[in-house]
């Protein structure tokens, strides 16, 4: 498994672990989409999984402030470290919302 894969499989580890749901998704002539749609109770975010070190390219810069400017929460990690302090942020403000 690729460094970036082993951050896309703890991240969908996890939140299925907290009750949540992840897509990896794949996007018809759009480049630069994130990884992954995480979804919680009242959380919904993008997330953009690198290796350690990974740096984002032009078109994802471009398509995440796209979808930033549409009120999209995006989450870029690198890392498993950061993968699994984001996964345990995300798990805290799901558990912050009011049903």
């Amino acid at each position: 498994m690729t460094p970036e894969g082993k951050v896309v499989a703890l991240i969908k580890k996890r939140i299925k672990e907290a009750g949540g749901e992840v897509r990896k998704c794949s996007w018809e002539n759009c480049r630069g989409a994130p990884d992954l749609l995480v979804m919680l109770p009242g959380v919904h975010a993008w997330i953009e999984a690198k290796a350690h070190n990974g740096a984002l390219r032009p078109h994802q810069v471009r398509e995440h402030a796209r979808l930033q400017n549409a009120g999209c929460q995006v989450y870029v990690v690198c890392g498993e470290d950061q993968a699994e302090s984001l996964v345990s942020h995300l798990v805290a403000l799901s558990r912050s919302v009011e049903p």
